[in-house]
């Protein structure tokens, strides 16, 4: 039997789920979420955090060991849903406008993971009022440290007294028995307002002239930029570790799904609408890590 136009959106279906994959993978190989936040695996709908902060320090073996490690400070991230979805009409398809379907399942998948993007920024940037695993928020001036206190945010505009002073006390950082925990900054997130300022204090070389001073920053950060960041805020991470100071939490026995609602033989949205929807459904949410290794700046408490 000879095709005809119905037949269109059936045998187009496999070749948008392959278009939507490379496209997926591409985007995530170019955002900066990993770059930002520990990206974690799970089944669980809701995934328990227990003591994020670090491993006991090393001590000398003298009688026996001495094991740390229980306790009841945790924090929990429940996972959410989201979808995205997009509407082609029906004469589309039948006037072979293929080429511009395609660009929008191109930008079904730049959608997800420009999501999880936010997702993990707005962590940081509504910082001040989302509770950490010790009882502050994750931006505080008053997280638990050493028999202590210690503040990760500050009110000073980006500039180089305050970004040195937010090296310093990150570098400070000690665990719960007073040793330094090495924690090593090495990424400047910044908003556009705040990107200028930024490149300016971190990627310029050699010596600034007018004062012959080497600039002390160059090689030690990296300036990241999101668009998410829509004020003066700034913030100095530590990517280092194995636990950051934002968790991306996903789930690994649900993966990201690209699904239609296209088949021109049984879909009322072709029989009554004469349009066909495609859609993309993921599961994952972010939240708050080790406070430790964030520092933010420009926020007023």
């Amino acid at each position: 039997m000879a095709l005809t136009k119905s037949d269109i959106p059936d045998l187009l279906l496999p070749g948008l789920k392959a278009e939507f994959a490379l496209a997926y993978r591409n985007e995530q190989q170019a955002d900066v979420v990993s770059q930002l936040a520990t990206v974690i695996q799970t089944t669980l709908p809701v995934q328990r955090y227990p003591l994020l902060d670090n491993a006991p320090a090393m001590r000398e073996f003298v009688d026996e060991r001495r094991a740390t490690g229980l306790t009841s400070q945790a924090i929990s991230i429940e996972d959410k849903v989201f979808e995205s979805t997009i509407a082609v009409e029906r004469k589309a398809l039948e006037d072979d406008q293929l080429d511009l379907i395609r660009l929008r399942i191109r930008d079904l998948a730049n959608r997800v993971v420009h999501h999880r993007h936010e997702l993990v920024v707005n962590t940081l940037t509504h910082g001040t009022s989302i509770l950490g695993y010790d009882g502050a928020n994750l931006l505080a001036a008053d997280h638990p440290e050493a028999g202590g206190t210690a503040s990760n945010v500050s009110a000073d505009a980006l500039g180089s007294a305050g970004l040195k002073a937010a090296c310093s006390a990150m570098i400070s950082r000690r665990d719960n028995e007073g040793v330094p925990l090495g924690i090593a900054p090495n990424v400047l997130l910044v908003g556009p307002q705040n990107m200028w300022t930024a490149i300016e204090l971190v990627d310029s070389k050699g010596t600034v002239q007018s004062s012959g001073q080497v600039n002390v920053f160059n090689g030690m950060l990296k300036v990241v930029l999101s668009p998410f960041i829509t004020d003066e805020s700034w913030y100095l991470l530590d990517t280092t570790r194995p636990m950051r100071g934002i968790i991306l939490q996903q789930r690994s026995d649900v993966p990201v799904e690209f699904a239609a609602l296209e088949s021109a033989k049984g879909s009322d949205s072709a029989f009554f609408h004469d349009r066909f929807y495609y859609g993309v459904r993921a599961r994952y949410n972010a939240g708050p890590g080790m406070w430790q290794t964030v520092f933010g700046g420009g926020i007023e408490l």
